[in-house]
């Protein structure tokens, strides 16, 4: 009996045995299966203590050559760096060069590009990550380092819609020098923009509970963070918006370049803007007397965002609905049905109520904001982030600004429409192919109004004139030598993906060989790209209003199903009358191997070197080999 006993409890501490190995081969094949080098990078930082307060930065992984990348802000270089190594120990054991460090084990790191060996082994003894990591330091800019608490969520890109996904958080920011300027919580922080938002660089915005003003701009709520995705300058906004406060008396938004870590993750350069909202320090104006506007695209108006229709198809939003009462939104419309009507008419008097344009709109202000966008060349000039207000809703007129969103600009356009510095384009209604509901009408309307065009004139004679030469002379070098290392890491950050979201490339851009980090750094091509822009425009406009030299308008339409349609391939010269055209676009990489222009009237072929004498619309014509 004994013995039988004896026996079933060998038979079952041999079954317990048994059970229990077969689950421990169990949990270590499914150790093994983990992808457990991501799991333990992503939950490895480098910790650094600043007046007493904990930054941590992570390491992020290129793809192509399977290194890590430290990236560290501009305070760290030129120092020696002591940082302390945080991870979860139970996800694997730490070792750089050779040396094992536990999670709290103080690591120094002594230059500003150090090559390092990581090795990371599980608790099996089995490596799992055998890799070098770079440390890449940056120059000259501020930092701001945000926590939130689901960064993946925040910025996954499956939904477009996800951009009204919404986090709280921190921000600690730091100077160049590494003196702390901001440590606050955040209300909110968010992805934003249009087009922008789809991009795996995201612009955010961002408010404080208080007020708080960054990088010596007033104080404020709200921030906004602009990726400058799509400009591979990184300055368009910033010379914008640095031309129209420099030009403009009203209000105008400020910006100033800083890096941007999320979560520990470097995200690369930025530019912190101030937010265009109606509050103080921005634009002061009361917003119960008051209608906020902005012109809007057809497809980009949001469920239940009250807006209004001019008879012609002008699309406004309101902005401030909020504050709009029962009844004010036909107010609204029949102020800009008002507008409108004297916008068309011959005479400039509205048919409506009998009153001139200066009297309906501020005519300095939409002089600004037309010059505006006429010396950027914004591709999106009078269709959308164009906005406008109203002061007084008894006797409404109509104000325009404050100036916003500048990355499609300066010959970063994907039409050839907007590519011309000698051309101007903010006098041309039909931006996009006729049929399409999103176009130039009130800005083009406007440079026909013999009192509106002087006052463009003058403003441009008398202040935009100086003031673009001082971007041109001066600021635009400044910019490039304060980002240039910053542009660098940020290039390498996104790598060539981010090629393919700028409009237009220089044609003097490449990718050089090999693995170097510099590879994908094209500063110096994008800022010629935008100083050449901006030099032919200030030229033409020169010739064109100070010296008042006789220009023929050259009209050159190209419909050939070889170009996307989707945009306007109409094309238009201000040429010098007696003087040659030139610039005239070729296709023959097309594959068209019969491509020339002819004028619409008479058939002429006409090519560059041409002289022209008159007005002249030309047409493309396209002809494959054997056709007649």
């Amino acid at each position: 009996m004994d013995h039988g006993r004896r026996m079933g409890n060998r038979i079952h501490v041999f079954v317990v045995v048994s059970a229990c190995i077969m689950l421990l081969l169990l949990l270590a094949g499914s150790y093994l299966q983990t992808d457990h080098e991501k799991e333990f990078i992503d939950g490895l930082f480098f910790e650094y203590t600043i007046d007493g307060q904990k930054i941590q930065i992570g390491l992020w992984q290129d793809e192509e050559d399977e290194m890590y990348y430290l990236f560290l802000p501009s305070c760290f270089a030129g120092k020696d760096k002591e940082f302390i190594l945080a991870y979860e120990g139970s996800r694997g054991r730490l070792k750089i060069d050779g040396t094992s460090y536990k999670s709290g084990a103080l690591f120094q790191e002594t230059g500003d590009e150090e090559v390092h060996r990581m090795e990371v082994q599980s608790l099996f003894g089995n490596t799992f990550v055998d890799k070098p990591f770079r440390v890449l330091v940056s120059e000259n800019l501020p930092v701001m380092m945000f926590t939130v608490e689901d960064k993946e969520e925040l910025l996954d890109g499956d939904e477009y819609e996800n951009k009204k996904y919404i986090e709280t958080g921190a921000l600690m920011m730091l100077d160049a020098e590494g003196n702390f300027v901001c440590s606050e919580k955040l209300d909110r922080f968010k992805v934003r923009g249009n087009l922008t938002a789809t991009l795996d660089k995201k612009p955010f915005t961002f408010s404080f509970k208080e007020p708080i003003g960054l990088c010596g701009m007033e104080s404020a709520i709200k921030w906004n963070l602009l990726a400058n995705a799509t400009d591979g300058s990184y300055i368009r906004n910033k010379a914008v918006l640095d031309l129209a406060n420099k030009s403009i008396d009203a209000y105008e938004p400020d910006g100033e370049f800083v890096e941007v870590y999320l979560n520990g993750q470097y995200m690369g350069l930025y530019l912190l803007t101030e937010a265009v909202e109606i509050v103080e320090n921005r634009i002061e104006i009361e917003p119960e007397n008051s209608w906020f506007l902005e012109m809007e695209l057809d497809f980009r108006l949001e469920e239940n965002e009250p807006y209004v229709v001019s008879e012609r198809g002008q699309i406004f939003v309101i902005k401030n609905a909020d504050k709009v009462m029962e009844g004010e939104k036909g107010q609204i419309q029949d102020m800009v049905n008002d507008i409108e009507s004297a916008l068309f008419a011959e005479d400039g008097i509205s048919s409506i109520s009998g009153k001139k344009l200066s009297e309906l709109i501020d005519i300095e202000s939409w002089a600004e904001l037309w010059l505006i966008q006429e010396i950027s060349g914004n591709h999106d000039t009078g269709i959308a982030s164009t906005f406008a207000y109203v002061t007084h809703k008894e006797n409404p007129v109509l104000y325009a600004g404050p100036v916003w969103d500048f990355d499609g600009t300066m010959g970063n356009v994907n039409t050839v429409m907007f590519k011309n510095p000698a051309a101007l384009i903010a006098s041309i209604e039909e931006s996009r192919p006729s049929g399409n509901a999103n176009q130039n009408r009130w800005l083009a309307a406007m440079y026909q109004n013999d009192e509106f065009r002087i006052a463009i004139e003058n403003k441009y004679a008398g202040v935009f004139r100086e003031n673009l030469e001082e971007i041109l002379n001066e600021k635009i070098d400044v910019w490039a030598e304060q980002i240039s290392r910053s542009a660098t890491l940020d290039a390498f950050r996104w790598h060539d993906e981010r090629l393919s979201w700028m409009f237009a490339l220089p044609e003097d851009y490449s990718i050089s060989d090999g693995d170097d980090y510099h590879r994908f750094a094209g500063l110096e091509s994008q800022i010629k790209m935008v100083k050449s822009f901006l030099a032919g425009k200030k030229n033409f406009l020169d010739r064109l209003w100070i010296e008042h030299a006789d220009f023929c308008i050259v009209e050159v339409k190209n419909k050939s199903t070889a170009l996307n349609q989707d945009y306007n391939q109409t094309v238009y010269f201000w040429v010098e009358r007696g003087t040659p055209i030139e610039g005239l676009s070729q296709y023959e990489s097309m594959g068209e191997e019969n491509f020339y222009y002819v004028d619409a009237d008479t058939k002429e072929i006409v090519t560059d070197g041409t002289v022209i004498w008159e007005d002249r619309v030309l047409e493309g014509i396209w002809k494959q080999e054997g056709e007649p």
